[in-house]
């Protein structure tokens, strides 16, 4: 009889870079929330609930590892680029362009996901691709809309 090791499973390598990506989201998500310690747990759910919202929803649809992967990565640069826009003293308001580009980040993922269904189900690269610049040109044109709505 084969002796079962006690370890946990081994993750397929197919989900390797899906699990990076969101690794990296969540990593600059407690990271950017630990100070003031405080307010923590509320400064991480502002930070990650949004792509963690956005992440369930699209894993509700069973995409495939490059889609869900690309939509990770776009989500963790938009955290990442956020990240380096407010380390200034000047825009303390910041956050709310944070979270109103959320929308346009789950319309990108939409489109994305229902576009990889039809184009490149077979195309792991293509699926990827498609997921990073849906999501990416979403966020991007939401963006521009707070923007314009500002002036």
């Amino acid at each position: 009889m084969p002796s079962r090791s006690l370890a946990a499973p081994a993750v397929p390598l197919k989900y390797l870079s899906a699990i990076v990506a969101l690794l990296w989201g969540l990593s600059l998500a407690i990271v950017r929330a630990w100070q003031p310690m405080d307010y923590f747990w509320e400064n991480f759910a502002a930070y990650w609930l949004p792509q963690g919202l956005i992440l369930g929803l699209l894993l509700c649809t069973r995409p495939s590892s490059a889609l869900f992967t690309g939509v990770t990565l776009a989500l963790a640069e938009h955290l990442q680029l956020f990240c380096l826009w407010i380390t200034s003293p000047i825009d303390s308001m910041g956050w709310l362009f944070y979270l109103f580009d959320f929308p346009g980040a789950l319309i990108g993922a939409a489109i994305a996901r229902f576009l990889a269904t039809r184009r490149a189900a077979d195309k792991p690269l293509v699926s990827g691709l498609l997921g990073f610049g849906g999501v990416a040109l979403g966020l991007l044109l939401n963006f521009q809309l707070v923007l314009f709505s500002q002036g």
